[in-house]
Formats: structure tokens, sequence, C-alpha cells
């Protein structure tokens, strides 16, 4: 029984040097940048606009911002690249919005 724990013992001593050594930090002799260039960073282009009224300029200003984000990295209107698919993902939510509609007028609206 004697031996049994010692034993126990040992195991759990190395269990804890194994957890404590993956939480040293890593030797990072062999490495080295490869030039002293700097990192490319670039700067983003401010809105210019021309001939807008003032009023407008918010909302035109909001509108550019968010359109990136519609692009969906194709860099095309809705993230499609071929032309033949805005004709479907156009007409088939106004199909079924259209449908809802007249399907809605139709409930009675006593719920509440």
């Amino acid at each position: 029984a004697l031996a049994r724990m010692a034993c126990l013992r040992v195991a759990v001593l190395v269990a804890m040097v194994a957890a404590a050594s993956a939480f040293t930090v890593p030797a990072m002799t062999g490495l080295r940048l490869r030039s002293n260039k700097s990192a490319m960073s670039m700067k983003a282009e401010t809105p210019k606009f021309a001939g807008v009224s003032k009023a407008l300029a918010p909302a035109i200003a909001a509108a550019s911002i968010a359109a990136p984000a519609f692009a969906e990295g194709t860099g095309e209107a809705l993230g499609v690249d071929d032309g033949r698919l805005l004709v479907p993902i156009i007409i088939i939510p106004v199909f079924v919005a259209l449908l809802f509609g007249n399907f809605a007028s139709t409930q009675d609206n006593e719920d509440f």
C-alpha cells in the first residue's frame, strides 16, 4: 500500500509538471523578420458630396458606409456576381410578400 501511494504521488507530480509546462512561453530564438520594411497600411477614402444638399448628406454618408457590407466580398450588389441571379433573388421575396399581404388582409384583427 505504501509503494502504491508513492507511485500515485509520483504520477500526480508528473501530471502537474506536464500541465504547468503547457503554460510556458515558447522559445522564439529562430524567428526573425525577413525585411526591415514596415507593414503596408491603407487609408480609407472619405466620400465627397459635391452638389448634395446639407440635409441629405448624413443619409448618403450612412448609406455609402454600409454599402460594402452588402457586397459580401464579391464587390457586387447583394454579393451576386451573375446578373441572372438577381431576378429570382428579388422576385421570389416580392411574390411571397404579396401572397402574405393578401392572406393577412383576409384575417380577422379581433385578437387585440
